[in-house]
């Protein structure tokens, strides 16, 4: 008898980056982008976006709002490397992460919650953000909220 592969051992693939961009010179002092990750599990996710993020630097540490990341470790596995991870209470808005780069300075990115309804998530991912900075993160989020209430049928009785 022939000895039989387990197939449900195999590892499965990992899920794409949800990820949005804007051209690095088009956003002095705005938001770089959007990324919508797939849970609060920093350990999972941050390997994901910073392999995404290759083609601007290599990512040394972040910067993150620690009340939407429960259990942020200090050092993150990332590749063969790790990334240095930081956090604050207050003076960042909660609802961005910044990817830092000895080489390449840095990237803002807005951190749409896992629990955003696809619809919304991908109006805010595909939304031109002002390059002046004039709209902040948690500004962005009452907006995509808003308009996800007002085309949102209504509940019937």
């Amino acid at each position: 008898m022939e000895p039989t592969a387990d197939r449900s051992a195999r590892p499965a693939a990992p899920l794409p980056v949800r990820l949005s961009l804007a051209p690095y010179a088009a956003v002095p002092g705005g938001l770089d982008g959007a990324w919508w990750p797939y849970s609060r599990d920093l350990v999972a996710e941050l390997p994901l976006l910073v392999q995404a993020m290759d083609g601007v630097g290599t990512i040394t540490r972040v910067i993150l709002g620690i009340q939407l990341w429960p259990g942020i470790p200090h050092q993150i596995a990332v590749g063969r490397g790790y990334v240095t991870a930081g956090w604050s209470v207050s003076g960042q808005e909660q609802n961005v992460i910044s990817l830092c780069s000895y080489r390449d300075g840095f990237r803002t990115l807005l951190v749409i919650p896992p629990t955003t309804a696809a619809d919304t998530a991908d109006w805010l991912m595909n939304s031109p953000v002002p390059v002046d900075g004039s709209r902040t993160a948690t500004e962005l989020l009452a907006i995509a909220a808003a308009r996800s209430e007002a085309t949102s049928p209504d509940d019937p009785l």
